[in-house]
């Protein structure tokens, strides 16, 4: 019964995001668009979703802030909070992890074959409790969903 409730207040949560309609964001992350993950959210021997990420690049923007250098795409960005359902949009996308540097590097070498290349790409994100320090960290887990349509050798590796 507890079961048969949660998933409706589940679907609940997710319909009044949906109708609701986007929230507009500076940025996109896992952070603007989750919020603070915690550890003890995350199932010992699974994973959590965070969001789905999509989005067509069309530059990269790059800063330094107190953490070190960044990276972000530029262009149309979506999101979905996979827990609630609500959906967000901006123009500026940071994809955790290695993710995010291969798009970036495939995006700016079709770039230099055409200025007005772009990459459309769609992205799952959960996180799992991290092996080497499971109370305390965390790490993320990247899925695409869609195969990007840029042509080129770094894209044609992720696809491996």
């Amino acid at each position: 019964m507890a079961k048969t409730q949660k998933s409706t207040a589940t679907e609940t949560n997710e319909t009044a995001a949906k109708a609701k309609g986007p929230t507009a964001l500076t940025k996109i992350s896992a952070a603007s668009v989750f919020g603070k993950i915690k550890v003890a959210m995350i199932p010992e021997d699974g994973e959590l979703p965070i969001m789905r990420v999509a989005g067509i690049a069309s530059g990269v923007k790059r800063g330094q802030s107190t953490y070190g250098d960044w990276a972000s795409l530029t262009g149309q960005m979506a999101a979905t909070n996979l827990a609630t359902g609500e959906i967000f949009v901006g123009s500026n996308a940071f994809v955790p992890a290695a993710m995010g540097d291969a798009l970036i590097g495939a995006l700016e070498a079709a770039q230099k074959e055409d200025a007005n290349a772009t990459l459309k790409f769609s992205l799952d994100v959960s996180v799992k409790r991290s092996p080497r320090n499971p109370d305390e960290k965390y790490e993320y887990i990247i899925r695409p969903v869609i195969e990007s349509d840029v042509k080129n050798e770094a894209m044609l590796l992720l696809s491996l």
